[in-house]
């Protein structure tokens, strides 16, 4: 009998989809808004590759510590200004396509509600990959491509989350990966599009208007502050604090299952290298910049290449100690502790029966309702006192 990761250990990386032979596994979601594979029987052939190429069922060699560590920000204001960090992806992707590669990474469905990875061969198609989606991403077959690309000598970039550069890794096989650079995303959980469905929904309804953009991570409020800006067809523009809002509550809060016990914290990966923000950086450091700063980890020679050939023209590079770069980035090394998943268990309870904005104001704590209350103007004050107070 063919038996795939249970739930509390798919992270819907969907290699199992991309090897079968048969098309016999599909990814469907579950009623939390997931997508975990479902074997169609009459199909499968009981030949076990969809088992011997789960990350998930055959974790190995996945420890591998950084050969590098850096913290960085580009050097072109219009990068650094329209990215969730500092623009490293956005570089790299620029560069990738300057030798003719193509770039895949995540980008949103029209309506805002879903996230999918894509492939981009010219500048304007990466421009759709930047900013954080939180959500998980459909996967759509995009390994296969990826492959094919590989197979016909292309060079490509992969961004995603660490379980996504796995699953790929797995799919693509190790004989394909010479011209394959990827770099994962320092992850908190990915969520579900329903939370995303529902808060849209909540927006259309109080406001009278569709959405024409929206943005979880803009800097229109600095880089300190994550802002959530909404434009309306009928003109209007909401900002407020992404995790004093009901969207951010949920993201942060209703994760997948198996984002629990991630096993890609720490140095503990197969990408060439892993991106995320450098929080606990201050105004003294050498490599302090208001508008963010990205802690670089390199695992790779072919990473270490990568970030030089940044380096070269013009991207600001800082070598600095790991334990730094990650004592006040918790996400990087730590996964959510027991107390945090039963928060998760009671609003998912919640938000099944009775929908987002009933289980964020049923689970909410005083961090959450602080950034509700407070004026958006002295949000940063307040978290610059906070730090103060908490960082290492």
């Amino acid at each position: 009998m063919v038996k795939l990761a249970d739930k509390k250990q798919c992270t819907g990386c969907s290699a199992c989809n991309d090897v079968c032979p048969k098309n016999a596994i599909s990814m469907e979601y579950d009623t939390e808004g997931f997508r975990y594979p479902v074997i169609n029987f009459e199909k499968c052939i009981k030949c076990h590759l969809c088992e011997r190429k789960c990350p998930s069922l055959n974790l190995k060699d996945i420890e591998r510590p950084y050969i590098k560590t850096y913290a960085g920000y580009s050097d072109k204001h219009d990068v650094l200004m329209n990215t969730t960090s500092v623009g490293v992806a956005t570089e790299l992707s620029e560069m990738v396509l300057k030798d003719g590669g193509v770039v895949a990474g995540v980008k949103y469905s029209p309506d805002f509600i879903y996230s999918q990875y894509s492939l981009a061969d010219d500048f304007t198609g990466i421009n759709n990959f930047r900013g954080s989606k939180y959500v998980q991403s459909e996967k759509n077959g995009i390994f296969l491509e990826i492959k094919k690309l590989l197979e016909d000598g292309k060079k490509v970039l992969f961004v995603g989350c660490p379980c996504d550069v796995a699953g790929l890794i797995e799919v693509v096989g190790t004989s394909n990966l010479e011209n394959l650079l990827t770099c994962e995303l320092v992850c908190m959980g990915v969520s579900s599009p329903r939370i995303a469905e529902d808060f849209i929904k909540y927006i259309k309804d109080k406001y009278k208007s569709n959405i024409t953009y929206m943005c979880a991570r803009s800097k229109c409020k600095g880089w300190f502050v994550p802002t959530l800006k909404i434009c309306l067809e009928n003109g209007r523009t909401i900002e407020q604090p992404l995790y004093g809002s009901f969207f951010g509550r949920g993201l942060q809060v209703y994760n997948r299952p198996s984002c629990f016990s991630c096993k890609y914290r720490g140095s503990n990966g197969v990408g060439d290298i892993r991106i995320g923000d450098f929080w606990g950086i201050k105004k003294t450091d050498d490599y302090w910049n208001k508008n963010g700063v990205s802690c670089i980890f390199v695992r790779t020679e072919k990473g270490f290449q990568a970030m030089s050939t940044l380096q070269n023209v013009g991207f600001k590079l800082f070598e600095v100690d790991y334990s730094i770069a990650t004592q006040n980035n918790m996400s990087s090394i730590f996964n959510k502790s027991e107390k945090y998943e039963r928060l998760c268990n009671k609003f998912t309870e919640i938000f099944l029966q009775h929908g987002l904005i009933a289980a964020c104001k049923e689970t909410s704590d005083w961090g959450f309702k602080i950034k509700r209350i407070v004026p958006a103007a002295l949000q940063p004050l307040l978290k610059r006192a906070y730090h103060l107070l908490r960082d290492k």
